[in-house]
């Protein structure tokens, strides 16, 4: 059941709702914005014969009466006159998303980390799908299992989505798989939880010659899961 702060036209949730499609560059966002607009336009109209009668009547009210609702429709009125302006200019408007990078460190190929290769890809990737390079984020983290936890720092400072990059090489031991499916299940329930798109450049690798070669151009990890993240944030939900 949707909340009525969620449809109500002069509260701040209605207006932030309707802002999430900018992010998503929505090809319906025009007419949310219309629609959001007639419904405000009505709001104000109701409002405002409210206290044109409210005024009329006034001699028959009491005082205490008359001045908590004439409060309360003074609120309503300019609460939404301030939200029909914030629709107007919101078409001149548009905010660009902004795209966490987190990285994992502990890695090292002749003395390069194979995730800052990753993250280099992924910083590239973005910038050349219109992401703006003010709006990237990043956020360094020791390793792997250290991915989920910098990712959800990203998600609380703003990111519209995350690219999470890091190389996990096989032992001796099981070590390994419990780093690995514990990097990759945090990175997902994250994005389920939080409904943000996380791109995962997770490298789960035999020997550093594979992590080498996924972190090249042409078979960089990071570049895919850059542009996964980006058409993520550019789809929109379809009736058939």
């Amino acid at each position: 059941m949707l909340k009525f702060s969620r449809v109500f036209p002069g509260s701040p949730s209605f207006y932030q709702r309707l802002a999430n499609f900018e992010y998503r560059r929505s090809a319906n966002f025009e007419l949310y914005r219309r629609v959001a607009i007639s419904i405000t336009i009505v709001w104000v109209g109701v409002s405002a014969v409210g206290l044109v009668g409210l005024l009329y009547f006034r001699d028959d009210l009491e005082w205490s009466f008359f001045l908590v609702f004439l409060l309360a429709g003074a609120g309503v009125l300019i609460s939404s006159l301030i939200g029909l302006g914030w629709l107007i200019v919101l078409r001149w408007a548009r905010r660009d998303p902004t795209v966490g990078l987190v990285m994992a460190r502990f890695d090292k190929v002749e003395g390069t980390p194979v995730s800052q290769r990753l993250g280099q890809g992924a910083r590239k990737t973005l910038e050349e799908l219109g992401i703006l390079p003010q709006n990237i984020l990043e956020l360094e983290v020791a390793g792997a299992w250290e991915l989920p936890w910098g990712a959800s720092r990203l998600i609380q400072a703003g990111c519209q989505a995350v690219v999470a990059t890091g190389v996990v090489a096989r032992g001796e031991t099981h070590h390994f798989q419990s780093v690995v499916e514990g990097a990759v299940q945090g990175l997902i329930q994250l994005q389920v939880e939080t409904g943000v798109p996380v791109g995962n450049a997770v490298l789960a690798v035999s020997d550093w010659e594979q992590a080498v070669a996924r972190s090249q151009p042409g078979s960089n990890a990071g570049s895919q899961a850059a542009r996964a993240v980006v058409n993520a944030l550019r789809s929109e939900i379809t009736r058939i």
